[in-house]
């Protein structure tokens, strides 16, 4: 998954459909930054034919999509998503709570399994969940010692963390 700010949409995840369908209006949850995202799809985009969808062009709106596809989602709160990270429907309202507890335990295991109980270490920032796995499972093999890693753009709390 990719996380873009697309004028007119605003921002916009870009996602491969693995297994199921998804349908405008669906009930989406996503790892995020601050927790679970739980949001509704505004839009299911596509590239025109014969385009990538990573070149800014015009969009195929759909009102539903099934796997296997690389397709663009509009909605709503997804400016902290998680890239590299699962997507998941909500189906029923009961599982609710156990979705976003799913989507967010990957996140917490590759945030927590790393880093040094002394908090001794490198402060490790990467832009994709896959992309800080690999480097953290390298920093392991080569015996680095992590304090903290985080996920997405390095700001000032992530400058003064890793001073610390």
């Amino acid at each position: 998954m990719e996380v873009k700010t697309i004028e007119g949409l605003g921002t916009t995840v870009d996602v491969i459909i693995a297994d199921g369908v998804l349908k405008k209006d669906d009930r989406i949850v996503l790892a995020g930054i601050n927790g679970p995202i739980d949001t509704r799809i505004r839009a299911l985009l596509s590239p025109q034919p014969m385009r990538e969808l990573r070149v800014k062009a015009d969009y195929i709106h759909h009102k539903f999509v099934r796997a296997s596809l690389g397709v663009k989602i509009a909605g709503q709160n997804l400016e902290t998503a998680l890239a590299g990270s699962q997507l998941r429907v909500v189906e029923d309202e009961e599982d609710l709570e156990d979705i976003m507890e799913d989507v967010q335990a990957d996140i917490k295991s590759v945030m927590t399994k790393y880093i040094d109980e002394d908090g001794d270490g490198v402060y490790v920032m990467a832009s994709t969940v896959g992309s800080l796995e690999a480097l953290l499972e390298f920093l392991k093999d080569e015996k680095v010692k992590v304090s903290g890693v985080n996920i997405g753009k390095i700001n000032k709390k992530d400058v003064i963390k890793a001073q610390g």
